[in-house]
């Protein structure tokens, strides 16, 4: 079953309760960092590694949803989940 996942916008004010997920390019690599409100992004890794990341981290530290800000030079792929908002 895929996983929906929050579509937010770059300067989109982040919700307070979600783990934050930002898609972008480094060095010509798609990488995602994981963070959240009182989590510091770790280093980039590769969007699937990210997303079991913030997975994890959601049910850790009990957060309603996993929420994905998506840079411009990025594609999303189907493979990683829906997007929805």
């Amino acid at each position: 079953m895929a996983r929906e996942l929050r579509r937010l916008y770059p300067n989109q004010r982040q919700p307070h309760d979600a783990v934050i997920v930002t898609v972008r390019q480094a060095l010509g690599r798609t990488v995602a960092d994981v963070a959240a409100v009182e989590v510091i992004a770790d280093f980039p890794q590769p969007v699937p590694q990210a997303l079991a990341a913030a997975e994890a981290l959601q049910a850790q530290a009990g957060l309603k949803e996993i929420a994905v800000i998506i840079d411009s030079e990025v594609e999303w792929r189907p493979e990683w989940g829906t997007l929805v908002g």
